[in-house]
């Protein structure tokens, strides 16, 4: 953050702010993000068919577990004092790295990578994301995601 006050931010590059809680996962909810973004499909939906293919069952999509950051973020230790607003500003990288089974809890693990001044005093932090699932060794989903934050006047 440029002007008088230091940053907030800059201290926590090269940190993990955060480890969100477990988040259970579903049919339904596959089902209804599906009906919400289109991203259907037998190994998604068809738990019948599911079973008797490649994998034993449905699988997560990936842009479901990638959409659940927002609300693993919640469960981050971030700065607040001064701070307007956050807002999504979007991915540089994003990987689906694993097959994750329906049903399988899923978390985020936060560490803050970047910070850049932008106009008026605010910042564009950026943060590596991975989404974890339980009983899985390797990542889920690696992203490079970046937040504006913009700070009271």
């Amino acid at each position: 953050m440029s002007g008088t006050m230091p940053s907030p931010f800059e201290p926590l590059v090269g940190t993990e702010v955060g480890v969100s809680r477990w988040f259970q996962t579903s049919q339904a909810d596959v089902d209804a993000f599906t009906d919400v973004v289109g991203d259907g499909g037998w190994i998604h939906n068809d738990v019948g068919a599911a079973t008797a293919g490649p994998y034993g069952g449905t699988l997560l999509q990936g842009f479901y577990m990638l959409s659940n950051l927002s609300r693993m973020a919640r469960d981050l230790r971030l700065p607040t004092e001064g701070v307007l607003n956050r807002f999504n500003y979007g991915f540089d990288r994003v990987r689906f790295v694993s097959q994750v089974p329906t049903g399988t809890r899923i978390r985020g693990r936060f560490t803050v990578t970047g910070v850049e001044p932008r106009n008026d005093c605010d910042e564009l932090v950026r943060v590596h994301a991975t989404v974890e699932a339980e009983g899985i060794g390797k990542p889920a989903v690696v992203a490079d995601w970046s937040f504006y934050v913009r700070y009271k006047r």
